[in-house]
């Protein structure tokens, strides 16, 4: 007796076992040692700040990175982040368009 769905449709009793002899792993790219380094946003400036005052002994980073989550939500004035971001991008744009020639 077959299987029906919750439609009525049948299913198969076939399972796949979802390994595929004929497909290989795809091999992943080589990032180069000298492209540019990616910008940092202004949360990233404000974690490189404020780490030190939210991490506390035991605490995992992902307890350390809700945390920060909560707090960089409160902040009032990213401003100064929010610019340090910018420079950091224009240095970034910069960097790539010299790397890429």
């Amino acid at each position: 007796m077959a299987k029906t769905g919750p439609k009525g449709s049948k299913k198969s009793s076939k399972r796949s076992s979802g390994a595929s002899t004929s497909k290989q792993k795809k091999t992943k790219k080589v990032k180069d040692p000298n492209a540019p380094k990616r910008a940092k946003s202004a949360y990233m400036f404000w974690l490189l700040e404020n780490r030190s005052r939210i991490a506390k002994p035991g605490m995992s980073v992902i307890d350390v990175s809700k945390a920060a989550g909560v707090e960089w939500g409160k902040v009032k004035d990213k401003s100064k982040y929010e610019k340090m971001a910018s420079q950091d991008k224009q240095r970034y744009e910069a960097e790539k368009k010299k790397y890429k020639k």
